[in-house]
């Protein structure tokens, strides 16, 4: 690169997504979903309450992203859960609108001579999202209803390190598997392995039985399947195998 070298066409990476524990396609999908906001803000995309809403059906975010419609419906999931995202219905057959959240970014006035002793304020930006201020906040004693993005890091953190998979999936959003497992179902099974995650998740929710691993069970599964495949004869072709001794 040099001083008038181009760069290429981006998409914004919040730095705070790099702490936070959800998995790598939930991360690229709010950078995705960031970027559309920004454009609805040029073209006043905006509800009655004055908040910047898009509209992305996930076809178009699996095809953008290279990944199936599973696994999109699986991130959005997760931002939904980590309060970075809000959908909403506009009616029957109609794709929903999508509200992407910006966690707020605290401005910490320090205490002087005149306010030693007195709790130092925190005062929370406007958010891009929904135009709206937060409360004024103390340090020790935040607002119980104001979400705080370092307690939310800290407790995601908390459930890696116990050994929880950082995302649901499946019909029944019961199927547990780490970024590199889905990715190698991807690999291994094109074609096949959302078929394997509804199967897993219809199964584990009929029968309630839970399973040391998710991604260990599927391949299981498929191992099982393509011995059945070749043990069977082929439709069509008679069986013209015998014991010794026989004759045809």
């Amino acid at each position: 690169m040099t001083a008038e070298t181009e760069l290429p066409a981006y998409l914004p990476y919040p730095r705070f997504l790099l702490k936070m524990d959800i998995s790598h396609t939930a991360k690229l999908l709010y950078v995705l979903l960031l970027d559309r906001s920004t454009l609805s803000q040029k073209n006043g995309w905006q509800d009655s309450e004055g908040r910047i809403y898009i509209v992305y059906p996930i076809a178009e975010i699996a095809e953008m992203l290279d990944k199936g419609c599973t696994t999109i419906k699986g991130a959005l999931n997760e931002l939904d859960a980590a309060g970075l995202l809000e959908r909403r219905r506009t009616g029957f057959s109609a794709a929903n609108r999508l509200y992407v959240k910006v966690p707020p970014i605290p401005v910490v006035q320090f205490s002087d001579q005149l306010t030693d002793g007195k709790p130092t304020l925190i005062r929370a930006g406007n958010r891009p999202t929904d135009s709206r201020k937060t409360d004024l906040m103390t340090v020790g004693k935040p607002s119980p209803n104001q979400t705080n993005i370092n307690n939310l890091i800290e407790s995601q953190t908390k459930r890696a390190s116990e050994g929880q998979p950082p995302a649901a999936y499946g019909r029944y959003k019961n199927v547990f598997l780490s970024d590199a497992e889905l990715l190698e179902l991807e690999q291994d099974f094109p074609g096949k392995w959302e078929y394997y995650l509804d199967r897993l998740s219809c199964h584990i929710a009929s029968t309630g039985k839970q399973y040391h691993s998710h991604a260990a069970t599927i391949y299981k599964w498929a191992q099982e399947d393509a011995a059945k495949g070749k043990a069977a004869p082929k439709q069509g072709i008679p069986d013209y195998s015998c014991k010794e001794g026989e004759s045809l």
